[in-house]
C-alpha cells in the first residue's frame, strides 16, 4: 500500500537557480541566430507584458501565488494551442516567456510574503 503520509513535500526552484538558468538560455539563444534571438527577444517582451499585468492586478498575483503550478500549465497549453494554429515566430516566444515566468517570476513572487 501507498503511505500518503510519508511522501515528501514538492519544493520549488529556487528564485536564483530560476534566473541563471534563463540568463544562460538567453545569452545562448541570441547568440546561435537571428531567428533565435527573434524568439528571445519576443519572449522577453511577453514576459514583461505577463509580469506587468500580474504586478498591476491583486488578484492575478493572488492567484499566482496560490495556485503553485496552474497559471504555468495553462501558460503550456496555450503555447500548445499557438503551435496548431498561430504559427512557430509566436509559439517559440510564448514558450520563452513560459520559462522565464515558470523559472524566474514565479518562484520569485511565491516566495514574497504579503
Amino acid at each position: 500500500m501507498f503511505n500518503f503520509k510519508s511522501r515528501k513535500k514538492h519544493t520549488s526552484i529556487s528564485c536564483r537557480l530560476g534566473t541563471i538558468i534563463y540568463g544562460s538560455i538567453s545569452i545562448i539563444g541570441l547568440m546561435i541566430g537571428s531567428a533565435i534571438a527573434t524568439y528571445v527577444f519576443f519572449g522577453l517582451i511577453i514576459l514583461g507584458g505577463l509580469i506587468a499585468l500580474v504586478e498591476n492586478n491583486r488578484f492575478l498575483k493572488i492567484l499566482v501565488r496560490k495556485t503553485n503550478r496552474m497559471v504555468d500549465i495553462i501558460l503550456f497549453a496555450i503555447t500548445i494551442y499557438a503551435s496548431l494554429t498561430i504559427g512557430v515566430t509566436l509559439t517559440a516566444s510564448l514558450t520563452f516567456a513560459g520559462l522565464g515566468f515558470s523559472l524566474v517570476y514565479a518562484p520569485w513572487l511565491r516566495s514574497k510574503v504579503f
